[in-house]
């Protein structure tokens, strides 16, 4: 299949230049929507009654569904949306492919399925649960909100678009999973269904694109069926579900550069849909089925080399830190993820620290990296409740 690049820079939104999106933010950008002639539809309203809507172009028989934001702080996707939405109501030389798309296809777009969740800048909505595993109990509205949809719409095709954490990497290449695919599975069997085949034909044309661009940075989620999950309970009523999961660029707190991806990704999906361009079904699987699995080989820091004093004396261990969420200053606070022998790993940061040993503070498992290495040469690695204050030791 012929691959087209469109300028994502000629369509970004250029509202945001970072990940932090909140519900006021969002609906200034809905307005401006509505201004282009996109159609808004109020679907309902969360536990705290922020609106949740519904952006909608096409005229084509073919349906396809997305939402973003189930989880408040996954937002690198609804941002995509807006520059999505800003190629399909452009006015230029792409004009005979935007409708195509939009003659054949009918899409709809949920930027914010989680809107209390994204005001708070966290995963669950304001009653604690998440969304993502309510899709059996429905005890939430927004949970409720996209089973109405998927039955009022009867979409052809689903996509449920997430982030996942920059430490997750791709299986063999210790390279950071930029992009991690799934067809979620409709039985506990894991055996393929109509659906699933036409989603596993959509991805595998999805993952010969991305290894154009980023070769061994795209990973496939294993199949374990979670029947409480959307992707799961859309799958088994019979729509084609592709699960999308951004991961990190050298580990950027902005993500930007997977928010084009995701631009480019959906796009390519689209194409795919609109003119039945893809895969045959035995080719597709095959490349399905040999795609990496998203696996944890790599690290936010890795301090390789240092000297532990223990029961038994000196060890030589690498120790290796991972931050959590990154504030809206960027601010990054460690965690003391694991210590040994990690020589099989990679961290977006690795620091030789040939010799240094503690100087003050705990090396403790799951604990705030709050500690100093020092070494003969005057070279030090401080941390202040997991802030890294300072190393003189090379990268």
């Amino acid at each position: 299949m012929h691959v087209k690049r469109y300028d994502f820079d000629r369509y970004k939104d250029h509202s945001f230049e970072n990940r932090f999106v909140r519900y006021v933010d969002l609906r200034k950008l809905v307005q401006q929507a509505e201004e282009k002639g996109i159609s808004v539809s109020v679907l309902g309203h969360s536990v705290e009654k922020r609106e949740i809507c519904r952006l909608s172009l096409g005229s084509g028989k073919v349906v396809v569904l997305l939402w973003s934001q189930m989880h408040g702080d996954e937002s690198t996707a609804t941002l995509a949306i807006f520059d999505l939405l800003n190629f399909l109501t452009s006015d230029d030389e792409e004009n005979s492919f935007r409708s195509m798309l939009l003659q054949t296809c009918t899409f709809h777009f949920i930027p914010m399925l989680n809107p209390d969740g994204a005001e708070r800048w966290q995963r669950r909505n304001a009653q604690g649960i998440d969304i993502n595993r309510d899709f059996l109990a429905l005890q939430s509205p927004e949970a409720g909100i996209l089973k109405t949809q998927r039955e009022l719409l009867k979409p052809a095709f689903a996509f449920n678009l997430h982030d996942q954490d920059s430490v997750w990497s791709v299986t063999g290449s210790l390279k950071p999973a930029l992009i991690s695919l799934l067809a979620p599975p409709a039985k506990r069997s894991l055996e393929f269904t109509p659906s699933m085949r036409r989603a596993v034909q959509i991805i595998a044309g999805l993952y010969e694109r991305l290894e154009l661009e980023i070769p061994g940075n795209t990973g496939r989620w294993k199949d374990e069926y979670e029947p409480r999950a959307a992707g799961e309970t859309f799958q088994q009523a019979g729509v084609s579900t592709i699960l999308v999961e951004s991961g990190g660029y050298n580990d950027e707190a902005t993500k930007q550069y997977v928010r084009k991806l995701n631009f480019d990704v959906l796009l390519h999906a689209f194409q795919q849909i609109a003119s039945g361009e893809t895969l045959d079904e035995d080719a597709a699987t095959e490349i399905y089925r040999n795609m990496p699995l998203n696996t944890k080989e790599i690290f936010h820091i890795i301090l390789r080399n240092c000297r532990l004093n223990t029961a038994a004396g000196f060890i030589s261990v690498d120790i290796a830190l991972n931050h959590e969420a990154i504030d809206e200053q960027e601010q990054r606070t460690y965690l003391i993820a694991d210590l040994g022998d990690l020589s099989t790993f990679t961290a977006y940061k690795a620091i030789d620290a040939e010799g240094a040993e503690l100087r003050g503070g705990l090396i403790e498992l799951n604990a705030r990296a709050n500690f100093t290495l020092g070494a003969e040469e005057e070279k030090s690695i401080i941390f202040e409740e997991g802030a890294l204050k300072e190393y003189d030791f090379e990268e």
